[in-house]
C-alpha cells in the first residue's frame, strides 16, 4: 500500500495523516508511529499528538506496553470498549490496558 506519508509534508501533518489511517479497534504506540518514518522519536510524535492529535483518533496511540495516553485513560476506554479493541488487566491506575498483540497496526498490514 503507497502511504499518503511518503509525500512532502512537514513532520506534523504526515503524523496527523497516519494516526487518522489506523483502523477502528486497532492501535499503534507513539514508537510505532516514529519508526514508520524511519527514525525514533516517541516524543516527538506525543508533542504533534498533544497539541495537534483532537481532530484524528487519538485513542489509537499508545504507550509503550499498550496503555492508553496519560490523563485520558477514562475517555480512551470507552472509543476502545466502542470499536471492540482488545484490552487486558493491567496493575495500573487505570486498570486496563490494550492487547498489542491482537490490536497492533501497522500501514502495510
Amino acid at each position: 500500500m503507497a502511504a499518503v506519508f511518503d509525500r512532502p509534508g512537514d513532520y506534523t501533518e504526515q503524523v496527523l495523516d497516519l494516526v487518522a489511517q489506523i483502523p477502528s479497534g486497532r492501535v499503534m504506540t507513539y514508537g510505532d508511529v516514529a519508526w514508520t518514518f524511519g527514525r525514533p522519536g516517541a516524543r516527538a510524535v506525543g508533542m504533534v499528538m498533544r497539541y495537534h492529535g483532537s481532530s484524528v483518533p487519538w485513542w489509537r496511540v499508545l504507550r509503550s506496553g499498550g496503555h492508553p495516553p496519560t490523563g485520558h485513560e477514562a475517555r480512551a476506554r470507552e472509543h476502545y470498549e466502542e470499536e471492540g479493541t482488545p484490552l487486558l488487566p493491567a496493575s495500573t491506575e487505570a486498570g486496563y490496558r490494550v492487547d498489542l498483540a491482537a490490536a497492533r497496526w501497522t500501514p502495510d498490514s
